[in-house]
């Protein structure tokens, strides 16, 4: 070939590269699919409608029988209203500091969460269950291994971290935040939940008890909120 058309072959296709913007390193002038952003709203509420069609336990009413009966009391609605509401606060709480430990990353990693949640509520587990040590009466609060395997039937938890993430979405449903919780953090939260909240909600039982109750009030649940600041470190 004619060097000097050789040449004009190449300063032609270094044009076209400028001018469309082919990356010329590449065998191949299209790069990899762009990985579309993680929505964790969107796969939280793909979550709770999937375990929707698999899980035995459903309906609110039938939540609260198994929470009643997993705890040892019944728990007034006022009082689940109240339990709600503080685990908006708690979730919110964990999203502020686990995001803070890693600022200029767009998504909350699964350590940053565990980091957290170590500190915060620690918990220790044996063959039977898992024991949150307090230093209050009764000393100690343990929600046992089945307990915790049958409130997963619930979809509580993730349908507690649904409308936390509900709450930080606009009219139009778009995420008004600049960090999201990762799946991977996601699946930590839901694993924590499944057995902090029985425990809170055990611990309103202690409360009600000491009242001289035969259920859980909302006066007594708010109580109970103060679990974390009974936890031994």
């Amino acid at each position: 070939m004619n060097p000097f058309v050789h040449h004009l072959g190449q300063i032609a296709l270094v044009a076209m590269a400028v001018v469309y913007g082919f990356d010329l390193s590449s065998p191949s002038f299209s790069d990899k699919p762009t990985v579309p952003a993680f929505n964790m709203l969107a796969f939280l509420d793909t979550q709770v409608a999937t375990q929707e069609d698999v899980k035995d336990v459903r309906c609110w009413s039938s939540v609260s029988k198994l929470q009643m009966f997993l705890t040892g009391a019944e728990i007034t609605p006022e009082a689940i209203g109240q339990r709600i509401e503080y685990h908006m606060d708690l979730l919110e709480s964990i999203w502020a500091e686990s995001s803070n430990l890693e600022p200029n990353e767009p998504l909350v990693s699964r350590a940053s969460v565990k980091n957290v949640l170590e500190k915060r509520f620690p918990y220790s587990s044996d063959t039977t269950g898992n024991y949150f040590k307090l230093n209050v009466a009764p000393n100690e609060i343990m929600v046992p291994f089945d307990a915790s395997e049958d409130y997963s039937d619930t979809i509580e938890p993730w349908r507690l971290m649904q409308s936390w993430a509900a709450r930080k979405a606009g009219p139009d449903g778009t995420l008004k935040v600049s960090q999201q919780f990762s799946q991977e953090s996601l699946d930590e939260l839901y694993q924590f939940l499944r057995v902090y909240d029985l425990a809170l909600m055990q611990y309103g039982r202690v409360i009600a008890e000491k009242n001289h109750q035969a259920w859980v009030d909302k006066s007594a649940m708010a109580e109970a909120t103060t679990f974390e600041s009974v936890i031994i470190p």
